[in-house]
């Protein structure tokens, strides 16, 4: 917890560790328009620093919309012959990829609060780090 950890600083470090985080603290505001409207591409995971969620969110959007799409066009092409696997496939990670978003939804505020308090952690270790090795300021 960043609390027990913030009582190792002085004063100077202590403002210097809130001029960082006014730079870095993620909004739950922006978090959830990222969600609702870029969900789809995994934006507000890469936003929140989960970047193995972003591409996993991304890729499924991706190979979702793309199969759908290929999937009808060829039960067109061929009157309906084939392509439903496809179109289902595509199907398939679409409603996975709701249900990712839906959960989110429920659970944004807390995701923003850890990963807030990790960059706050992050933080401390930098200034803490520098502080206790002048020579790389």
């Amino acid at each position: 917890m960043s609390v027990n950890r913030k009582q190792e600083l002085t004063m100077e470090q202590l403002a210097v560790l809130e001029s960082e985080m006014q730079k870095r603290r993620k909004s739950v505001g922006l978090a959830y328009v990222l969600c609702i409207f870029l969900g789809g591409l995994g934006i507000h995971k890469f936003y929140l620093q989960e970047t193995t969620q972003g591409i996993l969110y991304l890729l499924l959007g991706v190979f979702g919309f793309i199969s759908m799409i290929a999937g009808e066009f060829s039960s067109l092409v061929s009157f309906g012959a084939t392509g439903n696997g496809l179109f289902e496939a595509g199907l398939f990670c679409s409603i996975a990829l709701g249900l990712l978003i839906l959960i989110d939804l429920f659970t944004l505020p807390g995701q923003v609060r850890k990963a807030t308090e990790s960059i706050e952690n992050k933080t401390i270790d930098e200034i803490l780090h520098t502080a206790n090795n002048p020579s790389t300021q």
